[in-house]
Order: C-alpha cells, then sequence, then structure tokens
C-alpha cells in the first residue's frame, strides 16, 4: 500500500506538469489559405518588445489557395519561418518574397484583397 501511495504521489504532479506544456508552433499540414509575393509590408508596432505588421500578398498564379489576395496580419505569435524550417523575425521578410500563409480567427473575406490574422508564415526566398 505504501508502495502504491509512493508511485501515485509521483505520477500525479509528472501528469500536471506534462498536461502544462505547450505544444512547439508548427506549419500547418493543410494548403495555405494564402499563397503568392509580398508586395507591401506596413510595420505598425516596433516598440522593442513585439513587433506588428500588415503584409500585403499578391495571389500567385498557378497555385491551389483558399484566398486570392490577401492583406495579413503578423505579429509576434505568428510563427514565420523559412523552406528549410528556420525561425525568422518580421523584420526578416521582403516585398517579393513567395509566401504561404495559413489565417487563423475571423478573416474578412467580403473585402478585397481578404484580410486575416496569419498564425503561421512560410518564405521562400
Amino acid at each position: 500500500m505504501k508502495k502504491r501511495s509512493l508511485i501515485l504521489s509521483f505520477l500525479l504532479p509528472l501528469a500536471l506538469l506534462l498536461s502544462s506544456c505547450e505544444e512547439p508552433k508548427r506549419i500547418p499540414s493543410t494548403l495555405p489559405d494564402v499563397y503568392g509575393y509580398i508586395t507591401n509590408i506596413k510595420r505598425t508596432a516596433n516598440n522593442g518588445n513585439a513587433a506588428k505588421a500588415v503584409v500585403a500578398v499578391k495571389r500567385m498564379e498557378g497555385v491551389e489557395a483558399k484566398y486570392a489576395d490577401a492583406s495579413i496580419r503578423i505579429d509576434e505569435n505568428t510563427l514565420i519561418e523559412n523552406q528549410d524550417g528556420k525561425e525568422l523575425k518580421l523584420e526578416q521578410l521582403r516585398e517579393g518574397h513567395e509566401v504561404q500563409a495559413w489565417l487563423e480567427g475571423d478573416v474578412l473575406d467580403a473585402t478585397s484583397p481578404v484580410q486575416g490574422y496569419a498564425k503561421a508564415v512560410r518564405i521562400s526566398y
């Protein structure tokens, strides 16, 4: 009985610890919502703590994506990585980069271009 209590007293904190761990950010395994080229980057904040921007994306012909042209919001919570999986910073994005974006939350698709928040972005040079 004492052995069982000892095991339970070890397993309970371990289970709580593991359940509180966040999964690492990953690029979704679905088709991107937006696929095109960056045509404009408007930095909306960079106060030393968090960079934010609105990025205009022009659809790339011949590729499949849910939306055509888009205006995507990017912030410190957006996963940005290159085609090799290396994490990038917002400051490394440039006009002309090829971009795939996965949107999260409300997407304003009644407007042209569509507007939404990017949870993940993959950049190709």
